[in-house]
């Protein structure tokens, strides 16, 4: 279990939210660098074997995007040659790449998220102040897994009832349309159940199995002072970066990179932590 589990949901909410949210809002290569290793090295740490598959589909991504994008966009001053007599530019290509990459870090730090991060933690946060917002999300969040979960299973029952084993779209449109009638079933009784129970009521309890403590505070303030350095040092444009129409000198701040760095390698710490206590404390016998 990773270490980040023993905090109170609040905190490693916050945290992916605050990577997360500097990834989408800036085209700077310096900070996607950051988000990129620092989110290839925890993804590996908690999945392993498993993030292969997401790795390397995240880099066909960024190959897909650098490549095709200057064959649409003809900005920039560098020409590497002619496609169709339109220039294939040197910076569209990186932008191509850019774009890509932002996109590959979404997909890996929203892979941790749901590693992560539970329904039931959702709706311990959201539970109380927003109790349908957080009820929406938590289903949300869990419908692609689910859908993709009872695709496998109707599928090994069309095989054990005799159906072809050649792929065809009609196939896949009746097994598709089963899910989507089953998972529609179980969204009203979903909410019925709830409804019985009582759930959005004022005079409803809340029950957390974590409290927030001193070490959550601490983790948050930590989070939250990085992610407003680095948000205020790109409004005061020293992070700022541009490629067309030709590639900027700057936008390298060793403020704000070396603060987005650490934000983004900080769950590193208790990762280390708690492998250490696994392997050098050993519980009294």
């Amino acid at each position: 279990m990773c270490y980040l589990k023993t905090f109170d949901p609040t905190v490693p909410m916050t945290y992916f939210l605050c990577v997360m949210s500097i990834c989408v809002f800036t085209v700077n290569p310096y900070l996607q660098l950051c988000a990129m290793t620092g989110g290839i090295i925890f993804l590996v740490c908690i999945k392993k074997k498993r993030s292969l598959k997401l790795l390397a589909l995240c880099a066909l991504v960024m190959a897909v995007m650098a490549l095709t994008n200057p064959l649409f966009v003809h900005r920039g001053m560098t020409e590497l040659f002619y496609v169709a007599n339109q220039p294939y530019t040197l910076e569209a290509l990186l932008y191509g790449l850019s774009l890509g990459c932002s996109i590959s870090c979404l997909l890996i730090w929203f892979s941790i998220w749901s590693e992560l991060i539970t329904q039931d933690e959702i709706l311990a946060v959201f539970g109380k102040r927003m109790p349908k917002t957080a009820l929406v999300i938590s289903m949300i969040l869990g419908f692609i897994p689910k859908l993709h979960s009872k695709y496998i299973s109707l599928l090994h029952a069309w095989y054990a009832g005799g159906g072809s084993r050649r792929k065809s779209l009609k196939r896949t449109a009746l097994i598709f349309t089963a899910c989507l009638a089953y998972e529609a079933e179980q969204v009203i009784d979903i909410s019925l159940s709830m409804k019985a129970r009582g759930y959005g009521l004022k005079n409803r309890t809340y029950s957390h199995k974590r409290h927030f403590r001193k070490k959550d505070a601490a983790a948050l303030a930590f989070s939250l002072g990085l992610c407003i350095t680095c948000y205020i040092l790109i409004g005061s444009s020293r992070l700022d970066y541009w490629y067309y129409p030709r590639l900027s000198p700057e936008g390298f701040d060793a403020l704000g990179v070396g603060s987005y760095f650490l934000l983004c390698l900080s769950p590193m710490y208790f990762i280390i932590k708690e492998k250490l206590l696994w392997r050098y404390c050993p519980a009294a016998s």
